[in-house]
């Protein structure tokens, strides 16, 4: 679907602006992180949304101070498996220690995520999904052995809305995933390219995106998330699909030779080819153009420029990468 260049930095900050603080876990990675405050040309906006960046962290931190104990108990990644290769499964609940989270399951190279609102109160977990408005007040126990001197803590859900019957989950830090974050707990190596260092021929290197405002409330969006090239014009990334309250998330390696784009998606074990153009207007606005884009039927689709690929942060999107999820 070709759309109007109109789907840009502001209007993807208006929405940002509508939806509050809640949107921040979700949205981080697909404005925040590429664009930068510049792109909204006003801090005090970024600040509306309760967002942390590397000159908003203070705000954020005095802000996280007045969030229940009982919400910043359960922050952190709890996982349902050990982390594996291509292929093995993969699925865990991240609460951000202020009463929103995620659930992300499927297989490394290909999964899905849900967006939820959560509390707890007394013995029970509370947790509303917000795409499809499901409501669970759910049994848990949390046991601390890192306390006791052991790796990790355990989850117990005695009524996993997501598995049958009992599950329990592990994690190893209470870290959450925040935009002045530079590795995660699992992964200590650098996620985002060294500011200048080069990303490789364009569309490499940056975050290219289609959003579209649904008639019926609410906007979508495609996204092709690549990390910088090599000098032979290879690199990896990630192509999202969905809403900002429940998308899909699908590795994919690729190659840049000429005007042709080759990519392949990982766990599909699928290879395609196009063509494209980087093109720009005389604002500076840039867009790419597939034209036979294999995440839309083979049909030409047009995504605008959104900046540099994991400029400086971790978020949803780029969990993968930082938990070697690739």
């Amino acid at each position: 679907m070709l759309v109007p260049m109109v789907a840009s930095a502001r209007a993807v900050g208006r929405l940002l602006r509508q939806r509050g603080p809640a949107l921040l876990l979700y949205a981080a990675a697909v404005v925040l992180v590429p664009m930068g405050l510049g792109a909204f040309g006003d801090r005090e906006r970024l600040r509306d949304t309760g967002a942390g960046s590397p000159s908003t962290t203070s705000e954020s931190a005095r802000e996280r101070t007045d969030v229940a104990p009982r919400l910043r108990a359960l922050s952190g990644i709890w996982w349902r498996y050990e982390t594996g290769g291509r292929g093995e499964r993969v699925r865990f609940y991240y609460f951000h220690g202020d009463g929103t989270g995620l659930y992300r399951y499927g297989r490394i190279g290909l999964t899905n995520t849900h967006g939820f609102d959560y509390d707890v109160v007394g013995d029970r977990l509370v947790l509303d999904f917000r795409k499809t408005g499901e409501h669970y007040e759910v049994p848990f126990v949390v046991s601390h052995g890192r306390d006791l001197g052991e790796d990790r803590d355990w989850l117990e859900l005695r009524d996993d809305p997501r598995e049958h019957g009992s599950t329990r989950y592990f994690r190893e830090s209470d870290a959450i995933v925040e935009p002045s974050v530079g590795a995660s707990s699992r992964s200590s190596s650098e996620t985002g390219s060294q500011a200048g260092a080069p990303t490789g021929p364009p569309p490499a290197g940056h975050m290219w995106i289609d959003l579209v405002p649904y008639a019926t409330g609410g906007r979508g969006f495609a996204l092709y998330q690549l990390r910088p090239a090599g000098i032979d014009g290879r690199g990896v990334g990630w192509f999202h699909r969905g809403d900002f309250d429940d998308w899909s998330t699908e590795a994919l390696a690729y190659r840049i030779t000429g005007n042709r784009l080759e990519l392949d998606f990982s766990l599909a074990g699928e290879h395609a080819s196009t063509t494209f153009a980087v093109r720009s207007d005389a604002q500076g606005r840039r867009w790419l153009e597939l034209g036979d884009d294999p995440r839309d039927f083979w049909h030409p689709h047009r995504y605008v420029d959104m900046g540099p690929s994991f400029g400086a942060a971790l978020a949803p999107f780029e969990l993968d990468s930082a938990l070697g999820l690739r």
